[in-house]
């Protein structure tokens, strides 16, 4: 287990957004290189780096070394969580005020593993993951797990 190095993590909301500013919020806070995981009920897709986002799908993830960004479609409009290490939150509300964040080797699922029917790629993209556990530092439960790409998988 490892810490971030200022110990801190921020974690912010957007509701009722639409698609465009779904992509502007993506753009603003997940910066390049990143890596994105979409779904819809009849399949999963790992896109990597070199892939341009396009996050018109039912729920996705976009990551970084440094934040998660999801989503989830409601109808026409898009529901939105940040996490991250930096305090930037524009075009978000904060959730709270304070998180403390500790960062963990973190493994796939294996290739036998039923949740994805149609499997998914990741060896082969040679993505190397890890988590960062969002923990409330009131009452020290962790409320949230983000994805993280380790810094040498880029």
């Amino acid at each position: 287990m490892t810490t971030s190095e200022n110990n801190t993590g921020y974690v912010s909301t957007a509701e009722g957004i639409n698609l465009d500013q779904l992509k502007t919020l993506i753009e603003k806070h997940i910066i390049a290189p990143h890596w994105q995981f979409l779904g819809w009920p009849h399949s999963v897709e790992l896109l990597d780096p070199d892939q341009q986002i396009n996050p018109d799908c039912d729920e996705g993830q976009v990551f970084n070394p440094n934040s998660e960004l999801r989503w989830r479609r409601r109808g026409q409009t898009y529901d939105v969580l940040l996490l991250s290490i930096y305090s930037d939150q524009t075009g978000l509300t904060p959730l709270a005020e304070d998180w403390t964040v500790q960062e963990h080797n973190a493994q796939f699922y294996p290739r036998t593993e039923t949740r994805f029917p149609k499997g998914l790629g990741y060896q082969e993209k040679g993505l190397d993951i890890g988590q960062r556990y969002f923990i409330d530092s009131t009452t020290a439960y962790v409320q949230f797990i983000a994805l993280r790409v380790n810094h040498d998988s880029q």
